[in-house]
């Protein structure tokens, strides 16, 4: 078997432990728990994080920072898949359910076990809430500005419907296991995206 790098470990460490907070919950997964799913010694993990809630901590931050590039991203063919408001929308709320939809632990960490850990995990969660909001609600003044969205709606109200709205299905599908099992991502996408566009973007569907 390769030798890991330091980096390798180091996401081999976070990937274990993303699994078992996902599974049993913040208060329940201890240091070692994450050391024998990750196959390590315990100084090994030292190593990396100083304890616990850095392990916990960086997971946030890692989701953050995945969460901005993937609502921030844009597909390799412009003309085909940016030429309406409605599609831009379409394109990065897929991207957005994909990301919770392909790895299902970070969902419960957002979405169940991060909430009501204390102030230090709080401003992580808030931080990355208001990210969600402030971006939908820049896609909608430029989108205002270009013709591609209804002039007389409230960016700050529809940008904190959608963003609600999303974290919402996020949880239903992701959390609670109460949504279809048979319902792929991409018909999620559809439905959610259908019951905002055609009452914010002028384009006919």
């Amino acid at each position: 078997m390769a030798r890991m790098d330091s980096e390798q470990r180091k996401k081999q460490i976070l990937e274990c432990a993303k699994k078992l907070f996902a599974r049993k919950g913040y208060y329940q997964t201890q240091i070692s728990d994450i050391q024998h799913e990750a196959g390590v010694a315990r100084g090994t993990i030292y190593q990396y994080f100083k304890n616990k809630d850095d392990i916990f901590k960086t997971l946030l931050e890692n989701l953050h920072k995945d969460m901005k590039e993937v609502i921030s991203s844009k597909p390799a063919n412009l003309e085909e898949d940016f030429s309406s408001g409605e599609k831009v929308f379409r394109y990065r709320i897929k991207k957005a359910f994909a990301l919770f939809a392909n790895d299902p632990d970070y969902c419960n960490l957002l979405l169940r076990v991060g909430l009501g850990l204390g102030d230090s995990f709080d401003s992580i969660l808030g931080r990355f809430d208001r990210q969600m909001v402030e971006l939908i609600k820049s896609y909608l003044v430029s989108g205002i500005k270009l013709g591609r969205v209804k002039p007389d709606i409230d960016p700050v109200l529809m940008s904190n419907v959608i963003g609600g709205g999303f974290m919402r299905m996020a949880y239903f599908y992701g959390v609670t296991g109460k949504g279809s099992k048979t319902e792929e991502f991409e018909q999620l996408t559809e439905n959610f995206v259908n019951a905002f566009a055609y009452g914010i973007f002028l384009e006919k569907p």
